[in-house]
C-alpha cells in the first residue's frame, strides 16, 4: 500500500505540521483543510457534522454547503507555532466559517451602523460642526473592520460588544450552541460555537492561507531561536 503524502494525512501530528508547511504551498494546505477533511471534532461522527452544518445554515439562511469548520476543531490541534503540540480539547470553541456573499454584505452594512454612530459629529446651537473624538480602541476597531472587509472577511471581534451587528451574530451562534448540545454530540465536543463570514470561497482560501503562512513564519522563528540558544551554549562550553 502506497504511503500517504503529508498533504493526504487527515489529522497531522505536530511534527507533521512542521514538515507540511515547509513542503507545500499554503494555498494547497488551505484547500486541503476546507475540502478534504471531516473536522477532527466530528471525525467519529460524520453524520453529526452534517447535522451541525444544517443547524448553522438554518440559523443564518444559507446552504449547509456554505458552512465550514476551521481552527483546532478542524485540525485536531492548535495552529499557532508555540502551541502546535496542544491537542484539541473541550475547552476550545468550534470556529465556524460561513461562505456567503449576501451574508457578508449584510453584516458589513450592519457594522457601518456602528461606524456611523462612532464617527458622528455634533452641531452647536449656532450650527457650528465639531468633529467626533474617537477613542484609541474605536480607531483600532474601525481599522480592523476595514482591513478584514477589504480581504472579503467579516469578523465579529472587529466590533465593540455593544455593536448591533456583533450582538446579532453572537446571539445566533448562542442559539446554535444550545442546539448543538441538543444533538448530543461526543463528550469531547465543545458547546461554544464561534464564527466568521467570507464573501467567497477564494476569499476564505486566501484568509486561511495567510494563517498558514503565519504558522510557517512562527515555526521558523522558533527554530532560529532554538539554534541561537544551542549556539550560545556551545560557545560557553
Amino acid at each position: 500500500m502506497a504511503k500517504k503524502t503529508l498533504l493526504a494525512i487527515e489529522y497531522p501530528t505536530a511534527d507533521e505540521w512542521r514538515s507540511l508547511v515547509k513542503q507545500f504551498p499554503q494555498e494547497a494546505i488551505a484547500h486541503k483543510l476546507l475540502l478534504a477533511s471531516v473536522p477532527f471534532v466530528f471525525k467519529d461522527e460524520p453524520l453529526k457534522f452534517a447535522l451541525f452544518k444544517r443547524t448553522i445554515a438554518d440559523a443564518f439562511g444559507v446552504a449547509p454547503t456554505d458552512v465550514f469548520i476551521v481552527g483546532s476543531a478542524l485540525a485536531g490541534r492548535s495552529l499557532k507555532g508555540e502551541d502546535i503540540d496542544k491537542a484539541y480539547s473541550s475547552e476550545s470553541d468550534i470556529d465556524t466559517l460561513i461562505i456567503s456573499e449576501h451574508l457578508f454584505a449584510k453584516y458589513v452594512m450592519k457594522s457601518f451602523e456602528w461606524v456611523k454612530l462612532a464617527t458622528a459629529g455634533k452641531r452647536d446651537d449656532e450650527g457650528k460642526y465639531s468633529s467626533p473624538k474617537l477613542l484609541d480602541d474605536q480607531v483600532a476597531q474601525i481599522g480592523r473592520l476595514a482591513a478584514n472587509a477589504c480581504k472579503g472577511i467579516w469578523r465579529p471581534d472587529s466590533l465593540p460588544h455593544e455593536a448591533e451587528a456583533r450582538e446579532d451574530f453572537f446571539n445566533k451562534f448562542g442559539e446554535v450552541s444550545l442546539k448543538t448540545l441538543g444533538l448530543q454530540l461526543s463528550e469531547d465536543t465543545v458547546s461554544k460555537v464561534n464564527g466568521r463570514i467570507a464573501r467567497s470561497f477564494d476569499d476564505a482560501v486566501k484568509d486561511l492561507s495567510a494563517s498558514i503562512w503565519r504558522l510557517r513564519k512562527e515555526f521558523e522563528a522558533i527554530e532560529d531561536k532554538s539554534k541561537g540558544a544551542k549556539g550560545s551554549k556551545a560557545s560557553k562550553a
